[in-house]
């Protein structure tokens, strides 16, 4: 679908209600893009967009296999609009993160009901981190496959994943630290293991704030174990690798304090 289609579907579905160029600012600038932006999902931005959630769309911020994210217009300045691809093929992978999560016990198994399932998924796992004071971007509206939240900004522009940030020695440990505790406190405080957490989920304005939680599980999900070590040994390693002394092993140390005494004894002593 190219910039020109999209302006067309708009034409066609919504000026006789709003101009075209109101719903998305400059279709140009959507072009590698815009294939998310079928007639369903205009009509999926439309309902928040009547809703007040949001007023336009202004331009891409990421692009995904999963989802693309654009920055969008409101009242109030400015958010971010996650849009989950429905043409994912990857989607029944997503079972594996929802089936077992307490939260879930009826879901729709379609094709689109599943990627809903996982919107929804994320919307309250990011909600369950702004409660608990986790720095997260809070939701502020969810229809269908179409999340909206705090836009994350950083010196003018969206703010950097973690990975491409360059500090000095000293900031990297006090990172390491925020990741720590805030691993802990996803964990004990709203009872979920991220699931992916790694440099690239975690943006950085100044201090960091955690993202992408779609697959986030409850603590007594079957995968749990699982997900918590291999999150805190893909970011361990990561700050290792920024020169952050024992990160690996503290990671570990700490996956051992969360885990039940009868997993912790299973564990290897040496990784």
């Amino acid at each position: 679908m190219t910039g020109k289609d999209v302006y067309e579907i708009i034409e066609e579905k919504y000026d006789k209600r709003w101009k075209r160029e109101e719903l998305i600012v400059d279709a140009d600038r959507f072009k590698t893009y815009d294939e998310v932006f079928d007639r369903q999902n205009l009509d999926n931005i439309f309902k928040l967009m009547k809703r007040g959630s949001i007023r336009t769309l202004e331009c891409p911020i990421s692009t995904g296999k999963e989802a693309n994210v654009y920055k969008a217009r409101t009242d109030e300045g400015f958010a971010a609009v996650k849009i989950y691809r429905t043409s994912n093929s990857t989607f029944g992978a997503f079972l594996d993160y929802i089936i077992g999560d307490r939260r879930f016990q009826k879901i729709d198994r379609s094709h689109r009901g599943i990627i809903y399932t996982w919107a929804k998924k994320e919307e309250m796992n990011l909600q369950a981190m702004v409660d608990a004071g986790i720095r997260a971007p809070a939701p502020h509206g969810l229809y269908k496959n179409v999340l909206v939240m705090d836009y994350i900004e950083y010196e003018g522009g969206p703010a950097p994943q973690l990975r491409v940030l360059r500090t000095e020695p000293d900031h990297w440990v006090e990172m390491w630290k925020d990741v720590m505790r805030t691993v802990k406190k996803l964990y004990r405080k709203c009872g979920l293991v991220h699931g992916d957490l790694s440099e690239y989920n975690i943006l950085y304005d100044g201090k960091l704030v955690y993202m992408d939680v779609g697959q986030s599980v409850d603590k007594d999900h079957p995968r749990a174990r699982e997900l918590l070590e291999r999150d805190l040994s893909i970011i361990s390693l990561f700050f290792q690798k920024k020169g952050v002394p024992g990160a690996e092993a503290a990671a570990m140390k700490l996956y051992r304090e969360l885990m039940p005494a009868q997993i912790s004894e299973e564990l290897p002593q040496n990784r």
